[in-house]
């Protein structure tokens, strides 16, 4: 019996061990900051956004994500160094689960987030010697989601880039508000928009 013991040991041990030393670590902690361009309503915006994801475990986490996006509606220069513009801004702020699939340093992943937007219009004026000034004229808040995922690619243990995430992005604003802060120009009580982001991830 000590035999087959000493047997099972010799055998299975070792393949445990290298079970363990060949499975690919994770980081329980990683954090993304980078550039997003959103398509919404036929609009384009540019801006950045932030993420940060714990790791229940290899597989399943949990992300909060910011980001912001901004646009230029209209601009009016009719003089050197005088300008009228009209801007709108969207924030969203978003909280959900992330499914990861693992590949050494690389991973891909989808996440479903849930949260807020908030749409801000706003105009500027821009004086010569005086600088610029900007005020907001209106803005609303509405219920977001974002489906969506994306690639990490593994430089070392604590860093990556991101080449791609892309996020079906959607926004429940109503008629009035989308069309008043410059949100959207139809009449749907809701928004469609594509959001796509690239940058850096820092792994803990």
């Amino acid at each position: 019996m000590r035999s087959l013991f000493a047997v099972i040991g010799i055998v299975f041990v070792p393949l445990l061990l290298v079970a363990q030393a060949v499975q690919p670590e994770y980081s329980k902690v990683e954090a993304f900051a980078g550039y997003t361009y959103l398509r919404n309503s036929g609009h384009g915006f540019n801006g950045w956004e932030g993420q940060f994801t714990y790791n229940f475990n290899r597989y399943l986490g949990a992300t909060a994500d910011v980001s912001g996006h901004y646009r230029t509606a209209a601009g009016f220069s009719p003089l050197s160094g005088f300008s009228l513009s009209a801007n709108q801004r969207l924030y969203n702020y978003l909280f959900g689960p992330t499914v990861t699939a693992r590949f050494g340093k690389h991973s891909v992943f989808g996440h479903a987030l849930f949260g807020a937007a908030h749409s801000t219009a706003g105009a500027g004026v821009s004086l010569p010697i005086f600088g610029s000034f900007s005020t907001s004229v209106n803005s609303a808040t509405a219920f977001a989601m974002a489906l969506g995922g994306g690639v990490d690619i593994g430089l070392t243990h604590m860093f990556a880039i991101r080449p791609a995430q892309v996020d079906y992005l959607y926004t429940h604003f109503n008629t009035l508000d989308a069309l008043t802060t410059g949100l959207s120009s139809n009449t749907s009580n809701h928004q469609n928009g594509f959001r796509y982001s690239a940058g850096i991830v820092l792994r803990f």
